[in-house]
């Protein structure tokens, strides 16, 4: 991904939250966000994300998230709290949304078996988003 200006980017999102309990598909996500040069913050289970999102939300403007995860929170639930709680942070999740009821808006979900242009196809779509809503306030 070398010879690319990621400057914006990392503007748009301070901090991207990583939520997996695989630790190599974590450290593939993280890699990738650090190759972005966007800060990441990683946490194994729901529980740990809400806890992190309570002193760093402000910073957070996505969070990539299994649908499964251990414990009592899952990626889907994580997503209703944020939208709730933190409603300008986006959730991108990975599996489709098979099975799934009373998705909140802020999620986008991706494909299973995700690459890298599907997570900076969500990036580059965020950023400008967020550009534009910024220029209409301007």
């Amino acid at each position: 991904m070398g010879g690319h200006d990621y400057t914006g980017l990392s503007q748009a999102f301070p901090i991207v939250l990583v939520v997996e309990d695989n630790p190599d598909l974590r450290r593939t996500a993280v890699d990738l966000f650090e190759e972005t040069e966007v800060k990441s913050a990683q946490a194994v289970t729901g529980e740990e994300a809400l806890a992190f999102l309570q002193d760093h939300a402000p910073d957070v403007r996505l969070i990539f998230t299994e649908r499964e995860l251990p414990g009592r929170v899952d990626g889907i639930d994580l997503a209703r709290v944020a939208s709730l709680r933190w409603p300008w942070i986006k959730v991108l999740v990975p599996g489709g949304k098979a099975r799934v009821s009373d998705v909140p808006q802020n999620v986008t979900f991706l494909p299973e078996r995700w690459s890298a242009v599907d997570i900076l196809a969500q990036l580059h779509w965020e950023e400008a988003r967020a550009r534009a809503s910024a220029a209409t306030l301007n």
